[in-house]
């Protein structure tokens, strides 16, 4: 049987003991698992001790988890069961290691795959990281702050209207994307307020062509929507049209760092069928407030996904 092994870590600015009761007792794991962010209405089930936990949902499916060895302040390891979409058995530990300024927290994960499922290993660990990603980021928020800074309201099925857009399309490697983006609009913003400011007709966006972390390349079209087309523009740039269609809304409150939250919400309700997603229709995000005059706790960004 395949073995998967997921291996995260991040720097907290405190001291292991004010971490070491946030991973050890349950209580604490739904004001930042980054799963639940997806699936408010899941029924949970902590014991008094805070020792186990039984979650069953329409999006995160149902699975428990129980501590099964600890050192305290130092590491704790647990059994963690799934049992729908399909049956899975993991070790998952986290590790303490105090450095100056604060502490190291390493996640782990060891499991193993059905034979039949040899082919989704690679994707496995890298889509796993990536929810391990998301869930440090946010203990960290909770250790720090006593709160988190990601929330996600569910707009559902809603009419995104035609849109005519001057778009700056880009090509780079995943981990390439995020600096490239911030500097694409960086890039495309200053000008279009400085030459078309009188035709901009509502918030910017980025179009994800192709988001594939599991092959290193991502393909984008960041957009600023305006009333019509015109002939002069710069060469790097172009005008596109995005058509009217229905699309499947959510809104996240929050620091863009923690923008893969709603994506990874918007995946985990498509699995779960709350929507049929478009074919040759492309993933959208959209800014609906700007970073230089709005705290970051307070951006909100819409991802649609267009839908049959």
């Amino acid at each position: 049987m395949p073995s998967i092994h997921v291996s995260k870590n991040i720097f907290i600015e405190k001291k292991k003991k004010d971490i070491f009761p946030l991973i050890n007792d349950f209580h604490h794991w739904p004001k930042w698992s980054p799963w639940l962010l997806a699936d408010k209405e899941a029924d949970l089930k902590i014991d008094s001790d805070g020792q186990f936990y039984s979650w069953n949902g329409a999006i995160t499916g149902s699975g428990d988890m129980k501590i099964r060895s600890k050192e305290k302040n130092q590491s704790v390891t647990y059994e963690l069961n799934f049992y729908k979409p399909w049956k899975s058995h993991a070790v998952v530990q986290f590790l303490l290691t105090e450095k100056k300024g604060g502490t190291d927290v390493n996640w782990t994960m060891k499991s193993k795959l059905p034979f039949y499922l040899f082919w989704m290993k690679k994707s496995m660990e890298v889509f796993v990281g990536m929810d391990y990603e998301r869930g440090l980021l946010l203990l960290k928020d909770y250790a720090e702050h006593g709160t988190t800074f990601s929330s996600i309201e569910f707009d559902g099925i809603k009419t995104f209207e035609r849109t005519f857009f001057i778009g700056l399309h880009r090509k780079c490697l995943f981990e390439e994307f995020d600096h490239l983006m911030t500097t694409d609009f960086q890039s495309l913003m200053p000008y279009v307020m400085e030459h078309y400011r009188d035709q901009i007709h509502g918030a910017p966006f980025s179009i994800y062509h192709r988001f594939d972390p599991i092959n290193n390349k991502v393909e984008y079209t960041a957009g600023v929507p305006i009333k019509n087309k015109f002939e002069e523009l710069r060469k790097d740039l172009f005008f596109g049209e995005l058509p009217q269609m229905k699309v499947y809304s959510m809104t996240h409150t929050g620091p863009y760092r923690h923008l893969g939250n709603i994506w990874s919400a918007q995946m985990m309700h498509q699995r779960a069928k709350k929507f049929q997603s478009k074919k040759g229709e492309h993933p959208f995000e959209v800014y609906l407030n700007s970073p230089t005059d709005t705290p970051e706790n307070e951006l909100k960004t819409s991802v649609m996904f267009p839908v049959i």
